[in-house]
């Protein structure tokens, strides 16, 4: 009898080993989040300038995005965002008879983005979350250009004249794609507030485009 027995207990621990071993996942900590940045970009324009001394432009930024995770550590976020217009200024050299001189240059330009990226957030359940993520940027570019009056000196007059009149140039869009790597920190304020910190490198298909340090606030839900 006893030996009957324990084969009964054997085969109900071998057919049924769910309800008594497994232990079910923990819940997910968040389902997703919504959050907003402000912060600012350095964005390299050295192809526009023929003095190279300073590529570097800088600019305000803002941006508003959403994630959902797949689990407490994986996320996927989507983002929308912008900068502020700046403007700066450069010369372009053009030879005419008798010499040659420069064209002083002003260019304007701000950009819009959508951004798709990966993260990796460290730690569960822990008020502070650092976190690393790779993705894509779809950036485009909004130029103008406008080139101000040409002045050179004459030999033979003795004088200044005018070589060429201001010329101003159409606005034209500039699209791309880049990839991003970003890594950050998010700090809970309350259960479900959040602030939210981060450093993302924009990579063009031959150099660096963009430096941008962010933070802000968003929500859990």
């Amino acid at each position: 009898m006893n030996r009957l027995q324990a084969c009964t207990v054997l085969a109900l621990l071998t057919a049924a080993p769910g309800p008594l071993f497994a232990q079910d996942p923990p819940p997910r900590l968040m389902r997703g989040d919504v959050s907003g940045t402000i912060g600012w970009v350095n964005s390299n324009k050295g192809d526009a300038s023929y003095d190279h001394y300073n590529d570097w432009r800088s600019q305000a930024a803002f941006s508003l995005g959403a994630g959902w995770y797949w689990t407490d550590h994986h996320q996927t976020r989507v983002e929308v965002s912008g900068t502020t217009e700046t403007t700066f200024y450069s010369a372009v050299p053009v030879t005419f008879v008798g010499g040659q001189t420069f064209i002083p240059v002003q260019r304007s330009f701000e950009s819009r983005r959508v951004s798709l990226t990966q993260h990796y957030q460290f730690r569960r359940n822990e008020w502070v979350h650092p976190f690393v993520g790779v993705g894509v940027d779809i950036v485009r570019e909004q130029v103008t250009r406008r080139d101000e009056p040409v002045f050179g000196y004459d030999p033979i007059t003795r004088q200044s004249r005018l070589i060429r009149d201001a010329v101003q140039h159409g606005t034209h869009d500039e699209n791309s794609a880049r990839g991003v790597l970003t890594a950050g920190v998010k700090a809970y304020m309350s259960r479900k507030v959040f602030a939210v910190t981060d450093l993302r490198v924009s990579i063009g298909s031959r150099r660096t485009e963009d430096v941008q340090w962010r933070f802000g606030l968003g929500a859990d839900f």
